[in-house]
């Protein structure tokens, strides 16, 4: 099969793009609110708010990302809502990135050593005060390669949407493979299956580069040399 299926295609293929970076920049924007709430309260002192968010972790951690998708998007109008594929995959993807981001934000709170948190106390922060000045600043450092390889999960997650009938990137993959096996025969699958290996392996490089420059951006500066 001609890569000219491709170019036919390639409004279509735009669009639908464009609808896997939208999936993904909600779900990485949604799971970023999460990871930050529920890690803070995995971290917390207080078991009574500690215990509970550590449910919530480990429960959305172990469920697979596609029995979320088909929960949210068969289950959803039992509770009264009625979601489309798009928003569907953006709520499952959000609670299973967010669940494991809050591992990730926990783990960086860990990190910081207790003089920290005495030094809050001595300066009279408590609460979120403490966290938003004090503590968060200095997680965010050590939580970056993580929750970058996350995000770069979050972004190869978005082609479950196919399967409840969001039309992005392997969807129209789907479809055009489909349409083109009927009009003209052939096995066109390798020429549009092999475009979209390409399109997730460039966007997700480009992720991971972007990544490293912020992770590199966090890194102290090197101390010059005395003349």
């Amino acid at each position: 099969m001609s890569p000219g299926l491709i170019y036919a295609n390639a409004v279509f293929f735009l669009r639908a793009g464009g609808i896997s970076l939208l999936i993904f920049f909600f779900s990485a924007l949604f799971s970023i609110v999460i990871s930050l709430a529920f890690g803070s309260l995995a971290s917390s002192q207080n078991r009574a708010l500690r215990a509970p968010a550590r449910v919530v972790i480990e429960f959305f951690r172990d469920v697979p990302q596609i029995v979320s998708v088909f929960f949210v998007f068969f289950g959803a109008p039992a509770f009264g809502l009625q979601l489309g594929p798009v928003e569907a995959t953006i709520i499952s993807l959000s609670l299973w990135g967010g669940a494991n981001g809050a591992e990730i934000v926990r783990g960086g709170i860990n990190s910081i050593p207790t003089r920290q948190f005495e030094a809050c106390r001595a300066l009279g922060l408590r609460g979120i005060d403490a966290f938003i000045f004090i503590i968060l600043p200095q997680a965010i450092k050590p939580v970056i390669p993580a929750y970058g390889g996350l995000c770069t999960v979050l972004l190869q997650s978005t082609a479950l949407g196919a399967l409840i009938g969001a039309t992005e990137l392997l969807k129209s993959a789907q479809i055009v493979i489909e349409r083109a096996a009927f009009a003209h025969g052939g096995m066109p699958g390798i020429t549009v299956y092999g475009f979209i290996l390409v399109v997730y392996f460039t966007i997700s490089s480009g992720l991971m580069r972007g990544t490293r420059l912020i992770e590199r951006a966090f890194r102290p500066g090197r101390q010059r040399r005395q003349p």
